[in-house]
Parts: structure tokens; C-alpha cells; sequence
């Protein structure tokens, strides 16, 4: 590199060559345009993180507010009991009608893990936290109790992905809750393939 600023340094003279002019021009032509590339190439990259964040940000509190919502109706409604909110024949419909917003929105986080972890929160309180032999066999008696660990575990989530956090470790409650609700769902797909 050096020797190109000084050739350029020298005072023009007929006995230079009439190369070096062209030759100077195109390397400083090939240099300009590569650091605009380059630079053009940042600007895109950091309007593509900025726009992912932002969707990030967006469909966190989607999923906020729906859990919220269902937070509420558990705590308001005797889950458990017969009484279905009216249009609905089972407390899985009513569930799945609220959180339904919340499931597309989780599909937007990037993060695997992330969107597994919510994905078993939103299915603890969509089909587990009112059924009887989940509370049954995880020895929970509250549906209220599994709705709470699995509300708790969605904030805990999305706040340390929003702060660029590990995710933490689930609560004792939500792990036995979750993988009796999966045990479950194996059940009823050997069932419904006849194994």
C-alpha cells in the first residue's frame, strides 16, 4: 500500500509512466466501492436485526396479554367444574379460542428453545391446567396451581429473551405438570394409530 501513496506523491513528469495514473484510479475506484458495499451491507444488516427485534417485542406482548387474560379467567372461573362459558363445549375450545393470537405470535421468535418453552406453557393452560388426570397424577390439586407455573414461566421467558438472558430453568410444578401433559398427547396419538 505504501508504495501507491508514494507513487502518487511524485510530482508529474514525462518520464513517469502513463500506467500509473490509470492504475492509481482504479485501485482507489475498487477501494471506494468496496468499503460503500461494505457499508451499505451494515446499514441492511442492522435494519434487519432492528426489524426482527421489533417483531420480537411485538408478539412478546401478544403472548403477554393473552396469558394475562387467561391468568384472569382462571382466577375468576371455576375451571374444573362443568360450567363452560357459554358457545364452547369444552374448557380446551374456551382456552384455545383466547390463546389462539398467542401461539402464531410465539412462531416469530427465532430462539428454539424459547419457542418450545412457551409453546408448553400455552399448552399447560390451553389443555392441562383443567384436566383431572393431570392434576390427578402430578399430585396438583389446583388448576389454578398449574396455570400460575405455567403464567410464570411465559413472563420469566419473555423477560430474559427480551434482556438477552438464559432462559430459566422451569419451576418443579411446570416440568411434572408438562410432562404429564406430554405423556398424555403420546397416549392419544398411539391411540388414535391403533399401536
Amino acid at each position: 500500500m505504501d508504495w501507491i501513496v508514494a507513487a502518487a506523491q511524485q510530482t508529474t513528469s514525462s518520464s513517469s509512466p502513463v500506467w500509473l495514473s490509470a492504475l492509481l484510479g482504479g485501485v482507489g475506484a475498487m477501494l471506494g466501492g468496496s468499503i460503500t458495499s461494505l457499508v451499505a451491507w451494515r446499514v441492511l444488516s442492522d435494519t434487519k436485526s432492528a426489524r426482527r427485534r421489533a417483531e420480537e417485542r411485538e408478539a412478546a406482548a401478544t403472548v403477554s396479554a393473552a396469558v394475562l387474560d387467561v391468568h384472569q379467567k382462571y382466577r375468576s372461573l371455576a375451571v374444573n367444574t362443568d360450567r363452560i362459558p357459554k358457545k364452547f363445549s369444552t374448557w380446551s375450545e374456551y382456552f384455545h379460542s383466547l390463546l389462539g393470537e398467542a401461539e402464531i405470535a410465539v412462531l416469530t421468535f427465532t430462539n428454539e428453545d424459547l419457542r418450545k418453552r412457551l409453546t408448553g406453557s400455552l399448552d399447560l393452560l390451553t389443555w392441562g391446567a383443567h384436566d383431572d388426570q393431570l392434576l390427578h397424577e402430578t399430585r396438583l390439586t389446583f388448576p389454578r396451581v398449574v396455570a400460575y407455573a405455567a403464567y410464570n414461566d411465559v413472563l420469566a421467558c419473555l423477560g430474559a429473551h427480551l434482556r438477552n438472558e438464559a432462559l430459566p430453568a422451569p419451576e418443579d410444578t411446570w416440568t411434572k405438570a408438562h410432562e404429564q401433559l406430554q405423556w398424555q398427547f403420546e397416549q392419544v396419538r398411539r391411540a388414535e394409530a391403533g399401536e
